[in-house]
């Protein structure tokens, strides 16, 4: 079991390399056009300045060789992903939009010598159609904003927001809604928070690694009554067999127990059986206060009955922010199949035109938690709406841009968070004003 699971560590680690070493490709057209570019313009405009001035800029030793590399090698891997991509999604896309394949690779060197847009984010931005491909630019990318722009106006940041044991009890401390702890095992100790007698609770369960993101490692655990519990993979396990593994393998994947949380029951019917959230986004405006500037509402689909991340095979649908109404859904968008869906693909329940109920009181949870993390600018909440009223479930500091703006199908560098963003940069004397 150790064995797998520190191979399974290795595999996520090289992962994350490759990602960063993408990103750094990503960037370099942006860099070399805002050399010779003149003086920003607008809020886009002065976010990728800043972003071309911080290029180089980086944390660690092995971020800077990235970086350099990047410069010699961002013709072999465009044409790489173009050709992986373009194989993948090429044929479909022409059926479908009639966009033919060269249209779509001329589209994708034009816009990756613009505006940095690799083939993959090609097709996650849906820009083989007309309308988002017209407004190309504004799309944010995860190259911009995870690597420079979050990291610029959200550090320093002492808030615990990527520990989730800490945000847990930051979210109690400050009165903020959210789903409590029962149980945190690391270092081959256990802190027992929510339970009596030091075991677990007869009720259904949910374990997830205190530091993942993206759903990895998430575990979903039913009770079946008499102190047993069932995997959704159909193991079994007595609370104590159940806490005895947690201990085990503590030292290296220390993790978290909490009660499983269901959905509100008007929305019951867009879950497979994992926890639908909200992701709503929220930023600090000119006045010190926290303004909701975007939202998806996520569900799973297929055999992941366990998490609804995008990333881990899930759909999302944009909300309306005034309304909470849905729009149609997709999943990642990187593998053009699944397409839009107006309806659930497992419950066949209405998702486009369904309005979320608790839509307001979602907001204000959003707004209240961000209250409490100030000292943070731009956070990602993933907010459940239950029977109870709206739980927090997690915050996100450096929070998916592709989650939110492939759902949306336009991009939230035009928009308010736009604005905000070259807001902040100026204030905190990374930019100049325009």
């Amino acid at each position: 079991m150790t064995n797998s699971m520190s191979e399974a560590n290795d595999q996520i680690v090289t992962l994350k390399a490759a990602q960063k070493s993408t990103y750094r490709v990503a960037g370099v057209p942006v860099i070399l056009r805002r050399a010779f570019a003149s003086k920003p313009t607008d809020a886009l405009e002065l976010m990728r300045a800043a972003y071309a001035r911080n290029y180089f800029r980086t944390v660690s030793a092995i971020d800077r060789r990235r970086a350099l590399r990047a410069l010699v090698t961002w013709p072999f891997v465009f044409v790489s992903h173009l050709w992986i991509y373009a194989r993948l999604n090429g044929r479909i896309v022409a059926d479908r939009y009639g966009r033919s394949i060269p249209a779509q690779v001329a589209d994708q060197v034009r816009l990756y010598l613009r505006h940095g847009i690799l083939p993959r984010w090609y097709y996650i931005f849906s820009l083989y159609e007309e309308r988002p491909r017209r407004h190309a630019r504004d799309f944010l990318n995860r190259f911009e904003t995870k690597l420079a722009i979050f990291r610029l106006i959200n550090w320093p940041g002492t808030s615990p927001l990527n520990d989730k044991a800490k945000f847990a009890a930051h979210c109690l401390a400050n009165g903020i809604d959210s789903v409590p702890l029962i149980l945190i095992a690391r270092d081959r100790q256990l802190d027992w928070l929510g339970a009596e007698k030091h075991q677990l609770p007869p009720r259904d369960l949910f374990i997830k690694p205190l530091n993942a993101r993206g759903g990895k490692g998430a575990e979903r655990w039913d009770h079946a009554g008499g102190g047993v519990f069932t995997s959704t993979g159909g193991k079994t396990a007595s609370s104590a067999e159940l806490v005895a593994r947690l201990l085990e393998e503590s030292e290296s994947i220390p993790r978290l127990v909490q009660p499983r949380m269901v959905n509100h029951p008007a929305i019951a019917d867009l879950s497979n059986g994992a926890l639908s959230t909200a992701r709503i986004m929220t930023c600090l405006d000119e006045k010190g206060g926290a303004e909701v500037v975007a939202a998806v509402f996520r569900m799973a689909i297929g055999r992941n009955t366990v998490v609804d991340n995008i990333h881990a095979g899930g759909i999302a649908a944009e909300v309306g922010l005034t309304d909470g109404k849905l729009g149609p859904a997709s999943n990642l968008g990187d593998d053009v199949r699944l397409g839009w869906l107006s309806t659930h693909p497992d419950t066949g329940a209405a998702i486009e035109g369904r309005t979320l109920p608790l839509w307001r009181e979602a907001c204000l949870l959003a707004v209240s938690a961000h209250k409490a993390f100030s000292d943070r600018t731009v956070i990602g909440w993933d907010i459940a709406i239950t029977a109870d009223g709206p739980m927090l479930v997690e915050g996100n500091s450096g929070p998916d841009v592709d989650l939110l703006q492939r759902p949306m199908r336009r991009g939230l560098g035009a928009g308010r968070l736009g604005e905000l963003i070259a807001f902040h940069l100026v204030k905190r004397g990374i930019s100049p004003p325009l």
